[in-house]
C-alpha cells in the first residue's frame, strides 16, 4: 500500500488543529474516548510509584488519565507538535499536576531517554500517523523496564458488514465535515479519517510487537471493533 503523503506533515497538521483537538475528540467519539483511555490505564498494570511515558501525547489526555486512575511517580508526554504540548502544559497547571506530569518535545523514533526507564509506555491514536510502525514500537520497547508493558490504543475498521458501511460513512463524510467546520482544517480531519482505513490488521500489529521482543501480546476489542487496545510485556 502506498504511504499517505500527508503523514510527513502530521506535526504541522496537529499544530493547526491543536486549539480544537480536545473538543473534537470528545464530540466525534461521543465522549467514549474517555472510557478508552481509562481502559488503557487499567490494562497497563502500572505498579504504585511507577514511571510512565506517553508517546505522541498530544495535549496530554492519556498522561492525565494515568495521573487520575493510577498512582505514578512520574508521567512524561512526548510529542513533535509544540502547539499540542503547550496546551498540555496549560492543562497540567490548571489541574495542579505540573509536578507530576511533564511534557517533552521529541520524536518517538528517537526517544530522549535511556534504556529501561519506564514501567509502562503508551501510544494512543498516534501509531497510524507515523511513517513507519516497526521502528517506533522497537524504540518504545527499548525504554521499558523488563516486564514493563507497552500499550497501543488504535482505531481499526469494524468487523460486521453493515456496521462497517455505516462507520465508513462516518469516517469519510461526517468526521471531515464536522472536524473541518470546528477546527478550520478539513484537510487534517480528512487525513485522520482516511488513515484509519489504511492502518494495519490486528495480526500484523501482533507481529510487529513480537518482533520488538514483546511477549504475551494481546488485543482488547472495544466499541464494536472500532478501537483495539494492544498490549505486550517486555
Amino acid at each position: 500500500m502506498t504511504a499517505n503523503p500527508l503523514k510527513s506533515q502530521t506535526p504541522e497538521m496537529f499544530s493547526m488543529i491543536a486549539h480544537r483537538y480536545d473538543l473534537l475528540n470528545h464530540l466525534l467519539s461521543l465522549n467514549i474516548d474517555r472510557l478508552w483511555r481509562r481502559r488503557l490505564v487499567e490494562r497497563s498494570g502500572l505498579p504504585r510509584g511507577g514511571r510512565v511515558l506517553d508517546a505522541c501525547a498530544g495535549t496530554g489526555d492519556v498522561a492525565f488519565a494515568f495521573a487520575r486512575y493510577a498512582d505514578p511517580s512520574e508521567v512524561v508526554g512526548v510529542d513533535l507538535s509544540r502547539a499540542m504540548l503547550e496546551i498540555g502544559k496549560q492543562k497540567a497547571l490548571r489541574k495542579k499536576l505540573d509536578g507530576l506530569v511533564r511534557f517533552v518535545e521529541g520524536d518517538v523514533l528517537a526517544l530522549p531517554f535511556e534504556d529501561g526507564r519506564f514501567d509502562a509506555v503508551s501510544i494512543a491514536f498516534g501509531l497510524r500517523n507515523l511513517p513507519d510502525y516497526a521502528a517506533p514500537i522497537a524504540e518504545m520497547t527499548r525504554v521499558l523496564v523488563p516486564r514493563g508493558r507497552l500499550l497501543v490504543l488504535e482505531f481499526a475498521p469494524p468487523s460486521r458488514d453493515l456496521y462497517r458501511w455505516g462507520y465508513a460513512f462516518y469516517l469519510g463524510r461526517v468526521i471531515p465535515l464536522v472536524g473541518g467546520a470546528v477546527s478550520g482544517s478539513s484537510e487534517a480531519y480528512g487525513y485522520l479519517a482516511s488513515s484509519v482505513g489504511e492502518f494495519l490488521a490486528r495480526e500484523r500489529v501482533f507481529d510487529l510487537m513480537e518482533a520488538a521482543g514483546l511477549k504475551n501480546v494481546s488485543a482488547k476489542r472495544m466499541t464494536g471493533g472500532i478501537v483495539y487496545l494492544y498490549s505486550g510485556e517486555k
